[in-house]
């Protein structure tokens, strides 16, 4: 058996496309490993993979694109031996997959490695990154290319309407890419976006996150500023004007910098935002001269800056005003992103991912923005590896300002963590009713169905908020609220 240090030394392979015909993923259930397995499928190759659960919705793709997927990991799977095996980071160095095809000699990389060298090598990278809003923007700005008649390869951290999935093949010179801070293989211990050789590149955003890997904020940093040293004095950076630290890293790349927000007075920046019922509208000035006014159908002042990056990047590739429009108008948006889930009569239930007290603050106060006079719910299930732990026990209580009523599920796999790393449910509560919010904590997804099911009101906008599947909760409170009401 390979030791761990042996394993951890391993140097991923560089990839000659042309001599590859069989892929093999360890781990290929994951929505990043997914996404390149399908990608690779739809290119030509032989591509099968390996998972220790393998679960919708990534199950039904993986099927649609007709790859061969095997339950569990055992070394059977590579025989005959594949031509190559991409390495998802989730899996640890006892891996007996892992371990044999080191063993046996058979090239091993990293998922973003791979992107690279299938897809990047030859294309002017757009590298979105950030701590929030870079899958959406990610989209936005992958459709804006595609609207405009550009053909930009996509890769997307979610499903974006538009593109019917998290990726679109690349025709054209560009390539836009969600840029992710985390590392890549138990071998290849660099932030993902380090492989992405960035032309240009958007920072959305840099706070705290990912405390299995970061211990502080210097460190989250710190990665970020890999990033900056990869982009050349010919490629460009649009950072958020809205976050510090970004701005902290960004001064140190040799690339120009564009500052853009929907506030202040950043270089690339909104005015004049006005809200209907179907969009939003802005103006866009670039320093003292007005671009033009664009409408957007994603809510939320965080929304209107990450459409900012989107149009910096798309004015930077010359595309006019008018193509522009044409895009916002038919960005269909990502699945999951204040995505309305369903509607019981006149009441709605809405989905999103936050799951950082920075997005459940903005993504709760969108939703107030869009919905001004209903009575909202925030109904939070604190998963992440950050959000389950203690760092935010003083920030996620002062998220949910937007909400009328807040129900938290129980952390996720809260009895695998160490009880002085876990967050204080009890005391995000009593903070919560401190401040004059109704706050309640339930351990079962069921309890919280059966409290909003009793308590719901017909004009309710029920907001959830989970990077998971949350137990099945949006099925199960549209069930249950659909039959309380058709009884009345």
């Amino acid at each position: 058996m390979i030791n761990e240090a042996e394993l951890r030394a391993y140097s991923p392979k560089q990839v000659r496309p042309e001599t590859i015909k069989h892929i093999h993923f360890i781990g290929v259930a994951g929505t990043g490993m997914g996404t390149l397995a399908g990608m690779l499928k739809t290119s030509g190759y032989r591509v099968t993979g390996s998972d220790q659960g393998i679960y919708p919705p990534m199950s039904d793709q993986l099927k649609a694109w007709e790859i061969e997927t095997m339950t569990g990991f055992d070394p059977k799977h590579l025989n005959p031996a594949p031509d190559l095996v991409i390495v998802g980071n989730a899996c640890r160095p006892s891996n007996p997959e892992v371990q044999y095809a080191v063993e046996q000699g058979i090239p091993c990389t990293s998922m973003p490695r791979a992107i690279h060298d299938f897809f990047l090598a030859d294309r002017h990278s757009i590298v979105i990154a950030g701590t929030h809003g870079k899958t959406t923007t990610t989209a936005l700005t992958g459709w804006l290319l595609e609207s405009a008649g550009l053909k930009p390869g996509v890769f997307i951290g979610g499903v974006s309407k538009n593109f019917n999935g998290s990726f679109r093949l690349p025709e054209g010179k560009y390539f836009v890419i969600e840029g992710d801070e985390y590392d890549s293989a138990l071998f290849d211990k660099v932030p993902k976006f380090i492989h992405y050789a960035p032309t240009y590149a958007v920072l959305t955003s840099v706070e705290f996150d990912h405390a299995d890997i970061y211990d502080n904020i210097d460190q989250v940093k710190a990665a970020f500023l890999e990033l900056m040293k990869r982009l050349t004095k010919d490629g460009q950076l649009w950072v958020c004007n809205d976050y510090p630290h970004g701005l902290d890293v960004a001064k140190t790349t040799k690339a120009p910098v564009t500052t853009y927000a929907a506030s202040g007075m950043p270089e690339l920046r909104a005015t004049n935002i006005r809200l209907s019922e179907e969009h939003v509208a802005f103006d866009v000035y670039k320093n003292e001269r007005k671009v033009a006014n664009f409408r957007s159908p994603m809510f939320g002042q965080y929304n209107v800056a990450n459409a900012l990056a989107a149009i910096g990047v798309a004015l930077a590739l010359d595309i006019s005003p008018e193509e522009i429009q044409k895009g916002l108008d038919t960005f269909e948006g990502i699945k999951r992103r204040q995505e309305i889930y369903a509607r019981v009569g006149e009441l709605i239930v809405i989905d999103d991912f936050a799951h950082h007290p920075t997005a459940i603050k903005v993504t709760s106060a969108a939703i107030r923005e869009r919905f001004p006079n209903r009575r909202i719910w925030g109904i939070f299930e604190p998963r992440s590896n950050t959000a389950r732990r203690n760092y935010f026990q003083e920030l996620l209580p002062k998220s949910f300002d937007a909400c009328d009523r807040v129900l938290l599920g129980w952390p996720f796999h809260f009895d695998k963590m160490e009880e002085e790393e876990r967050l204080d449910i009890h005391k995000v509560i009593q903070d919560l009713k401190d401040q004059g919010k109704d706050a309640v904590a339930f351990p079962e997804v069921d309890q919280i169905v059966d409290y909003v099911t009793a308590k719901a009101r017909p004009n309710d906008v029920i907001l959830i908020m989970s990077n998971g599947g949350f137990g099945g909760i949006h099925r199960k409170i549209t069930e249950a609220l659909a039959t309380r009401f058709q009884e009345k």
